[in-house]
């Protein structure tokens, strides 16, 4: 069997060595080989962060010289150096930087025009665009978004004209409150989608990203309304603490009610929150079912309520060493005899307010209209002192007046 047909065999043997020679000499379509032209990527080197390209880079042809075959052409780019870009359209050099052995004879196009654009920042509000329609016999109260405005960074000639920033939400065959977080997007002034030069890279980022929109469903009948909310408290601070300030987060809630029941409420009350003995800052969370709403009214779904007390240091005391005393209003014809001394006195203030304060800062003064010359004790003192600074206590001060001296000649 093995000898028959040897001859044939023989040359199909010899035909499958050469072809196997062939294919392990072929150079990988990858690599660099001879000179040919290549359609490599554009790259844009040493753009400030506060400036953004307007236009979409091209591709670059270039044609090398020469062979490289541990050279990829994958690894071939060719490069804009734009460090030194300003707004507007100007012209750039394209630059490459060929694999060793080989190089770039014919580069097209040596230069491209690009616009550039300043980045900026601008706050914009946030406009709930909803789409569809609620279950029959529901229908919709007035959305609530919340943060309300967000800030958006981009290119300032895309900035200008940008007015809001919108947040969609789907309300189809809703029956009850909708409460969803969603991304916001950005709209030109015909409501097309805004892109930049590349469609797959976003030109525009707002900070937050995405809001919470609270959209009422409600039976048919019902209104919404915003009322704000108050707090009260109950019991003091720590000893040498105050209570610096109560904050309701949220400032105001939509409550839902017929029209009747809704007129004439304008506020809610929330609390007493308890800050007995409290050293520093507390959040106390509020259950809706212990806040006293009207008859006929309830809270949307998905109301949360809190109220955060800022705990502050209290009023302390310090000790301001020799403040001058001034004499004003002295009558005509009296001189001071003996001034009145510096006295010490004694402040009140919060910590920070009385952290700096030196006796510069402070005026104290005494009246003397319609005196005579004189010793005067225990006088009334006046006196000005920094904003939110006290004085307990009123120093003892003293002083006389004498005649005028009149020289002889």
């Amino acid at each position: 069997m093995f000898r028959r047909n040897l001859g044939l065999k023989g040359i199909s043997f010899l035909f499958a060595i050469l072809f196997w020679l062939f294919v392990m000499n072929q150079a990988s379509p990858d690599t660099l080989t001879g000179e040919q032209t290549y359609t490599i990527p554009l790259v844009a080197r040493g753009l400030p962060q506060t400036m953004v390209v307007m236009t979409r880079l091209p591709s670059i042809r270039v044609r090398l010289q020469g062979i490289n075959p541990s050279a990829n052409v994958k690894d071939l780019y060719a490069e804009i150096d734009l460090s030194g870009g300003v707004p507007g359209e100007n012209s750039y050099d394209v630059k490459v930087n060929p694999p060793p052995g080989t190089k770039a004879i014919d580069l097209q196009p040596s230069k491209v025009t690009l616009k550039l654009d300043s980045v900026q920042e601008k706050t914009v509000p946030v406009e709930p665009v909803i789409t569809g329609n609620p279950a029959e016999g529901y229908e919709l109260g007035i959305p609530l978004v919340r943060p309300s405005a967000v800030n958006v960074r981009g290119p300032s000639a895309i900035l200008a004209t940008l007015d809001k920033v919108i947040v969609e939400v789907s309300v189809t065959g809703a029956n009850d409150t909708i409460q969803v977080s969603r991304p916001v997007s950005f709209r030109d002034n015909q409501g097309k989608p805004i892109f930049g030069p590349d469609p797959t890279v976003d030109i525009l980022s707002a900070y937050p990203g995405s809001v919470d929109v609270i959209n009422p469903v409600m039976l048919k009948g019902l209104s919404s309304k915003m009322v704000p909310l108050k707090v009260t408290s109950s019991g003091t601070p720590a000893q040498g603490k105050v209570l610096s300030s109560l904050i309701a987060s949220p400032a105001s809630v939509q409550v839902l009610g017929t029209a009747q029941a809704l007129k004439g409420f304008d506020s809610l009350n929330i609390g007493p929150v308890d800050i007995s003995n409290l050293t520093e800052n507390k959040t106390f969370q509020i259950q809706n079912e212990k806040v006293s709403l009207p008859p006929g009214i309830t809270f949307t779904k998905g109301t949360v309520l809190s109220v955060i007390a800022q705990i502050g240091p209290g009023v302390i005391q310090k000790e301001i060493p020799r403040v001058a005393v001034q004499i004003r209003n002295i009558g005509t014809g009296l001189d001071i005899d003996q001034p009145a001394s510096p006295v010490n006195i004694v402040v009140e203030g919060l910590p920070d307010t009385l952290k700096n304060l030196t006796s510069d800062q402070i005026q104290l003064w005494v009246d003397a209209s319609g005196q005579g010359a004189g010793s005067y004790t225990d006088v009334k003192l006046y006196w000005q002192l920094p904003p939110g600074v006290t004085m307990p206590t009123t120093p003892q001060v003293g002083y006389s007046l004498k005649a005028h001296e009149v020289k002889g000649e």
